[in-house]
């Protein structure tokens, strides 16, 4: 079912939902999107607030599934050459970003979901690729080594010129990170950062690790390869280092990435 608007919506959940309703603030802290159901009658009738759509649930186990779909109607203007302008309706998961923005009192009780959804919502379109992002990060946050085909799916989100990388070039970064892993010289959340970031998806033979210390160990996370030159004169800018005393162990890479009033020089 689609309607134009989410005051249709719940009209149709009117006609069809079998009880009176109100929120359940603990299954909908839970889930991180709202619930309603009955406070005392048929605990699996319920709907369920996605954002782009209602989810209603009905029958003695909730078994009959009703989706209402929000679709408000685009207005199509034609302009002086004849073609026609139609505005972009958001994604899912910016959807549900906003609805968190304006509806939210107090933001230190919000779910992970939710903060999941604050941070990177924008970014997924649908609600099955929402879904598979947050997976990614719930399994990485708790240990979990992602597998090769999400760590893929992770590395590949924003990249429109596939010529800097692909999946095979991905594979073999990967590879190299999950023997990291077993010989514990990196986390799985550091996996995830690999592909978040998407730090030597071009040159998976930049990735080298250095012992720091007796339990620690730096990883490389840059591939634009420098002379050993421009890496002297790199550390000494940094650092303060005298370039004349510096010596450069192995091949150096360098990364300089600018974001809007933020400039991060990562280490070789």
């Amino acid at each position: 079912m689609k309607v134009a608007t989410i005051q249709d919506a719940w009209k149709e959940v009117n006609k069809i939902f079998p009880t009176d309703y109100e929120k359940d603030e603990d299954s909908s802290r839970r889930a991180g999107y709202d619930i309603y159901r009955h406070p005392t009658l048929n605990y699996y009738n319920r709907i369920c607030d996605l954002g782009c759509r209602l989810e209603v649930l009905t029958g003695e186990y909730g078994e009959t599934v009703t989706n209402i779909w929000i679709e408000a109607e685009v207005a199509e203007e034609s302009n002086e050459s004849g073609t026609e302008n139609a505005a972009a309706l958001p994604g899912y998961g910016e959807m549900l970003a906003e609805k968190i923005r304006t509806t939210t009192t107090d933001f230190s009780k919000i779910t992970d979901f939710e903060k999941f959804l604050l941070d990177r919502g924008w970014a997924f379109k649908t609600e099955e690729a929402l879904r598979a992002g947050y997976d990614r990060a719930w399994k990485c946050s708790r240990g979990i080594l992602l597998t090769e085909d999400e760590f893929a799916a992770e590395a590949g989100m924003g990249i429109s010129d596939f010529s800097q990388w692909s999946e095979n070039t991905a594979g073999e970064v990967y590879n190299a990170l999950a023997e990291f892993v077993k010989a514990g010289k990196l986390t799985a959340s550091e996996v995830y950062r690999y592909a978040y970031h998407k730090w030597c998806l071009r040159k998976p033979e930049a990735i080298v690790a250095y012992q720091e210390g007796r339990d620690k160990w730096i990883v490389n996370n840059c591939d634009t390869e420098i002379s050993e030159d421009e890496a002297k004169v790199a550390v000494n800018s940094e650092w303060g280092f005298e370039a004349s005393r510096i010596k450069i162990i192995g091949t150096p890479y360098h990364q300089r990435k600018v974001y809007p009033s933020v400039v991060v020089t990562e280490r070789w």
